[in-house]
This record gives structure tokens, C-alpha cells and sequence, in this order.
């Protein structure tokens, strides 16, 4: 109920928020600012590029979860960790393998 009444009768600063709002939703243009706006998934091949860039930067081979950090910092944001260890197991494999399993858990570029 609080909530409601809240929106209902809305304190001076919120109701100038709400004056400043549009009456007509913007709807979007096709082609344009497409690229700007997330769609939640990652492109074809964004993640494997990632691990390619954080582990050709290391000088030695890396743990996953040190590969996942890196990903994430190299896209520059967040970054699941099931799309990490899926890319990694699958490029092992095949093939022309991407990645070289060193150990448990532990990658580095195919040479």
C-alpha cells in the first residue's frame, strides 16, 4: 500500500522527474543505435577472443577462474562462468585446437 501511495501522490522532486518524462514511450528506429543497446548475449565468438587476448597477455599458463577474471576485465563486464568453461573444454578438442589443458583447470595457447 505505501508503494501506491507513494506513486500516487509523489514529493515535489519526483514529480518533477515525472514532468520531465516524455508522454510517448521512445520506440527504436531500426539500424539505428542498434549497437549501443545490450541484448543480453554475447556475440559469436566474443568469449574465445577474450581468452585468446588474456592468455596470450599471461607468460605463463592459467587456472580457469584466473581466465574467467580476465575475461571479464577484457570485455569489461560480467562474464558467466559456465560460457568460460564451455568455450575452454571445447577448444581442446577438435580438430584445430584453440587451448592446450596443461593440468586440472589449467590452460594456455595452443603453440
Amino acid at each position: 500500500m505505501r508503494l501506491v501511495g507513494q506513486l500516487s501522490n509523489p514529493s515535489a522532486s519526483l514529480a518533477a522527474v515525472f514532468e520531465a518524462l516524455p508522454d510517448e514511450p521512445s520506440r527504436p528506429v531500426a539500424g539505428i543505435d542498434s549497437e549501443e543497446r545490450p541484448t543480453g548475449r554475447l556475440g559469436n565468438g566474443e568469449v574465445k577472443r577474450a581468452i585468446v587476448k588474456a592468455l596470450a597477455a599471461a607468460d605463463e599458463p592459467m587456472r580457469g577462474a584466473d581466465i574467467h577474471r580476465a575475461v571479464e576485465h577484457v570485455l569489461g563486464h560480467p562474464v558467466s562462468k559456465n560460457s568460460v568453461s564451455w568455450c575452454l573444454a571445447a577448444c581442446v578438442r577438435g580438430r584445430q585446437p584453440r587451448f592446450e589443458r596443461v593440468g586440472y583447470g589449467v590452460y594456455r595457447l595452443k603453440r
